[in-house]
């Protein structure tokens, strides 16, 4: 490192702009800027206190930099001494041994007798027993020691540039030959390996040669030549032309420090995946598979304050039901878990909800939700997973760190199972799974130090509710209403139907009025399906309607409803009942057809015949009893075509009506 002295005339750095020492006064310094020509007064004391903030910098230049160049650029930082082998260090301390006993000030005045002996003497003490340097060699270290403004690590031997240098005189063909086949071959989207790299340019090569002189011949190329050609190529080119842009960039570039937070609940990421586990089932105690986790996780303090498990594939649904879980209080563990002497004290209004570009995150019925509560949503770039990287992590050590340790896990990857049955192992419940997550969140996570807070989340969390605790929904059941699920169903006399049970209630009747039926929107929670609310339209809001069930639908989840619904139409189809059931409607079945048979007329009936029964009918029916018997034409008429009017009825099937064959002449008698 150089020596320097605030004198007159020295030029300076003050925060980036270079200013001039004019004039020195006592303690007084008078600096001039370079950018503007304009004069600042500084003490001795606050130039000492700006070098000491790294905001003063001293500089080797004689004038003023080159005009429009009034501020300066950051100097880098080169190696110091410690970075190199210590062999080096070595030699480059005993050269500045010699120079600074002999000439400390970069002034030789010595004659060659005397400087000879001052490298004897010196060498005595500084190495006893060996020879001293030469007087060749102690000028020139003189020369770039002063030259380096009395830098040690002007000393130092430029090792890297000894050895022998890298060839440079092949042949223009060869070149050639090289560059086409790393173009053509490796920097494709085909992405060959060297090898074949290697094998198409040897290739080419005898290729050539066929057509060469036996003294003009190419050698066949090397993977250390192949490299060497490849290495005069950026990285990011080399990846870019491979894999694209997007990888490329992904792979050197370096990520920073994510956003930071001052207050909880101010920032909560959200994810979903599938967990390294496999479940039973608790009656059968059948293996159902591997279920799926949501979780949200606050940002400021690494604690989770949701999560729900499903066998569901991710959907808007679960994403509102750990939405819900998130922002309620956890009272229910003390009465579920009792085992579990740790709280979850996570709750409270989320200001701003960061996720990716899954469906199910994009859906109309999250972002109607966010906006009603007030809950900013933030959707991160595609194939971006380090802007939200707190949840992509603490996924990780979920299933690292819990799950795999747990009977019936299927670890990571294949790889990773080496033989390890996890359909054998597999113990655990969905009920019993939830309970371990739990007591894993609260008193393990929670509990353990975590080194990007600088703390365990549960203490970061409580040092959060200090300081500015999170607020609450004014409304706890407007929340359930917001966050609960949306269906469109039929309003009609025997009230709303859903999930085959049915809610009525007073306000159901005045939105119906005297309507038929009418389509209603419906929102209900799918935890608790003794309730539910529709929306009326006349007035701008939500109505609650009882299920006429309660005792069976209140605190019923969807989940527990549709098993119990799949658990009944199963017992019934095993009952005897069922059987004889489909016998009978067989039986129905054959009766009709036969009725049918024997009842259908023939259809060879003159179908002149038919005609002029329905006229009679029509007579017959018009007419009135006087009529009847006034005229005795008439009736001797109808004697004749009873007949027809029996046969054409019974062709119709029309059996309301009752035709009697009167006899005209026991009449008239």
């Amino acid at each position: 490192m150089t020596r320097s002295l605030f004198k007159q005339g020295s030029i300076l750095t003050i925060d980036d702009v270079y200013q001039r020492i004019v004039e020195i006064i006592g303690d007084r310094f008078q600096l001039r800027a370079a950018s503007d020509g304009a004069l600042h007064e500084y003490s001795s004391q606050e130039l000492l206190s700006l070098y000491e903030h790294a905001r003063l910098k001293i500089t080797a230049l004689q004038n003023f930099p080159a005009e429009g160049e009034g501020r300066s650029k950051q100097d880098p930082i080169e190696r110091g001494l410690a970075d190199f082998s210590e062999a080096i260090r070595i030699k480059a301390i005993r050269k500045w041994k010699y120079l600074t006993a002999i000439c400390p000030d970069g002034r030789l005045w010595l004659s060659r007798k005397i400087l000879r002996e001052s490298l004897r003497m010196c060498a005595e003490e500084i190495e006893p027993g060996k020879r001293p340097p030469g007087m060749a060699s102690f000028y020139a270290w003189r020369r770039r020691w002063v030259f380096g403004h009395f830098d040690i690590r002007a000393l130092i031997d430029k090792w890297e540039l000894r050895g022998q240098r890298p060839r440079s005189e092949y042949p223009e063909a060869l070149c050639e030959l090289i560059i086409e086949g790393i173009e053509s071959v490796y920097l494709n989207e085909q992405r060959e390996t060297k090898v074949e790299l290697r094998d198409w340019i040897n290739a080419r090569i005898k290729k050539a040669n066929l057509t060469r002189a036996p003294e003009d011949e190419l050698r066949e190329v090397s993977m250390r030549l192949i490299n060497r050609f490849l290495d005069q190529h950026e990285r990011y080119y080399v990846l870019k032309r491979r894999y694209g842009e997007r990888i490329a960039t992904q792979q050197l570039t370096m990520f920073g420090k994510g956003p930071e937070c001052t207050r909880l609940l101010q920032r909560v990421e959200v994810d979903n995946t599938p967990l390294d586990l496999l479940v039973i089932d608790e009656a059968t105690r059948l293996v159902l598979g591997r279920p799926w986790i949501t979780v949200m996780i606050d940002r400021y303090s690494r604690m989770v304050v949701g999560f729900y498990v499903s066998f569901r594939k991710p959907s808007v649904e679960s994403v509102l039901r750990c939405f819900r879980h998130a922002m309620l209080p956890k009272t229910y563990m003390r009465e579920k878990y009792p085992e579990i002497k740790g709280t979850w004290p996570c709750f409270g209004l989320i200001e701003q909800i960061v996720c990716d570009n899954g469906l199910e995150f994009h859906a109309k019925d999250l972002e109607a939700a966010c906006a009603d509560i007030g809950t900013h949503l933030l959707y991160c770039q595609p194939r971006t997973p380090h802007l939200k990287g707190v949840i992509e992590r603490f996924l990780k050590t979920l299933n690292y760190n819990f799950l795999h340790l747990v009977p019936g896990t299927t670890y990571s990857t294949y790889e990773k199972r080496l033989g390890y049955d996890s359909v054998a192992k597999a113990v655990l419940t969905l009920s019993e799974l939830q309970q371990a997550l739990h007591k894993w969140l609260v008193e393990v996570y929670g509990a353990t130090y975590h080194r990007g807070i600088n703390a365990a989340p549960l203490q970061r969390w409580k040092e959060g509710l200090e300081l500015d605790a999170p607020e609450l929904a004014p409304d706890p059941q407007r929340l359930k209403v917001y966050l609960g699920q949306v269906a469109t169903r039929q309003l009609d006399r025997n009230g709303v139907q859903l999930n085959n049970l049915q809610y009525t209630s007073d306000a159901l009747q005045l939105i119906r009025g005297d309507k038929k039926s009418l389509e209603v929107t419906v929102r209900y929670d799918p935890d608790d399906l003794g309730t539910l609310h529709v929306l009326d339209l006349e007035r701008k809001e939500y109505v609650a309607a009882s299920c006429t069930t309660p005792d069976y639908a209140k605190g019923l989840t969807v989940e527990q409803h549709t098993l119990i619904n799949r658990r009944a139409k199963k017992d019934y189809a095993a009952l005897p009942l069922r059987d004889a059931m489909l016998a009978a409607k067989l039986e129905l079945r054959e009766f009709t057809e036969r009725l049918l048979q024997t009842r259908r007329p023939p259809e060879s009936r003159n179908k002149s015949h038919h005609a002029a029964a329905k006229e009679a009918l029509r007579q017959h029916a018009e007419a009135s009893p006087e009529i009847l018997d006034a005229n005795p034409q008439t009736c001797s008429r109808e004697a004749n075509i009873s007949d027809d009017i029996v046969s054409w009825l019974a062709e119709q099937s029309l059996s309301s009506y009752d035709v009697e064959s009167r006899n005209v002449a026991g009449r008239e008698g």
